[in-house]
């Protein structure tokens, strides 16, 4: 009976200790996400540079820290409206321009982190979060960048029709500061300002004589649409007019033809003439056949 005992005891120690180190491994275990990878630090030996590890569940030791690298693009957007963004604050970029402006402008950076690069970029930036690196050292890279493009260009390119341009060169200079660093920024843009109030008040003078331009390009089109309207209609009356007179003399000489022709049948007493010639036939009258018309015509009477 004491053996019996003293095996359940053992068992039963035996479950509590699997029991107690499950739960220790899944209270020590972090995820890494998806579209992510991790490296662990181990505060006694340092970084282990053995492997980096995939998403998958990672047990953390004592003195250790699990970090996580993005391998999927993220947007980092800096702005000035504190609702929108990563950081909820005021977090726009002052942008000096060759017009000597310093306008506030949102810029979005999208990037990732390297399978390949993710030791690089530790070795860069040290043992702190990505979400920091974003913060902090993306930032300070895209406020150097975007003043060393801003000089190219006037605000007024800047806000419209060269920001692509200026977008695409951004690009490449964040690429020049960061890519050694390990972070790999696919894309950088400009996109909303906040003009201070004397911007824009040259902003909408612009937009004013813009605008004035526009309404005076209209009015020329329209006067020219007017003129070319009032010459089609005199050319169409000119025309109306020569057609009514051609068929008012068209019309009189039909009319003369049949007033000649009621007179003529005014004029017939109801016979028909001794002689009808028919067409193509030519008639030879003798003295005699003369008199016994004149002899005729004298009896009729």
């Amino acid at each position: 009976m004491t053996k019996v005992r003293k095996a359940a005891v053992g068992l039963g120690c035996f479950v509590l200790l699997i029991i107690a180190a499950t739960m220790f491994f899944f209270s020590r275990s972090q995820w890494i996400d998806a579209g992510h990878v991790g490296i662990v630090y181990n505060a006694n030996g340092g970084l282990d540079r053995s492997h980096v590890r995939p998403p998958e569940r990672v047990f953390v030791g004592w003195g250790q820290r699990l970090y996580q690298y993005p391998t999927m693009l993220q947007n980092a957007i800096y702005t000035q409206d504190p609702k929108e963004g990563d950081e909820k604050a005021a977090d726009g970029v002052q942008v000096t321009t060759k017009d000597n402006q310093n306008t506030v402008f949102d810029i979005s950076v999208i990037y990732r982190v390297r399978k390949e690069d993710v030791f690089k970029a530790f070795d860069s930036f040290g043992p702190i979060p990505i979400e920091d690196v974003q913060r902090l050292h993306i930032r300070r890279a895209l406020k150097e960048a975007a003043n060393n493009i801003g000089t190219q260009y006037d605000v007024f390119d800047l806000m419209g029709a060269k920001r692509l341009e200026a977008s695409e060169k951004l690009t490449v200079e964040m690429q020049r500061l960061l890519g050694y660093k390990g972070i790999d920024v696919e894309r950088a843009m400009f996109c909303a300002c906040e003009p201070t109030s004397d911007l824009q008040n040259k902003i909408n003078a612009r937009v004013n004589a813009y605008t004035d331009l526009q309404i005076s390009q209209i009015k020329s089109q329209i006067a020219e649409i007017d003129r070319q309207t009032a010459v089609v209609l005199a050319e169409a009356q000119h025309q109306a007019r020569q057609i009514s007179a051609a068929k008012t003399q068209g019309s009189s000489l039909e009319m003369l033809q049949l007033q000649a022709d009621e007179a003529a049948i005014e004029r017939w007493n109801g016979e028909l003439p001794p002689i009808q010639q028919a067409p193509g036939q030519t008639i030879v009258i003798g003295s005699g056949a003369l008199q016994g018309l004149t002899g005729s015509e004298g009896q009729a009477k």
